[in-house]
């Protein structure tokens, strides 16, 4: 009986216990961006002859008048390097 009553005392101390008794888990380093990536809405920037531009997920079209429009992000995509989809004949 004295076996039980210690081995009761001792899981209520464990679960009684401080959660800051514990052991910290490690922190992870903190990831540095190798470079800012330009939005694919300025893919079109560097390639004036390109009228329609996809990263995968957003697909960019430049306008009559010069602008550019983009697409919203889809909640499923798989992001790529942007690409150009449509040159002029």
């Amino acid at each position: 009986m004295k076996a039980r009553a210690r081995a009761l005392a001792a899981f209520l101390c464990l679960l009684a216990c401080p959660a800051s008794a514990q052991a910290p888990a490690p922190t992870p380093a903190p990831t540095v961006p190798e470079k800012a990536a330009k939005p694919v809405s300025a893919f079109g920037d560097d390639k004036p002859d390109c009228l329609q531009w996809t990263d995968g997920c957003i697909i960019c079209k430049r306008q009559a008048d010069g602008a550019v429009a983009c697409s919203t992000a889809g909640a499923a995509c798989v992001q790529t390097e942007p690409a150009c989809a449509g040159k002029p004949e």
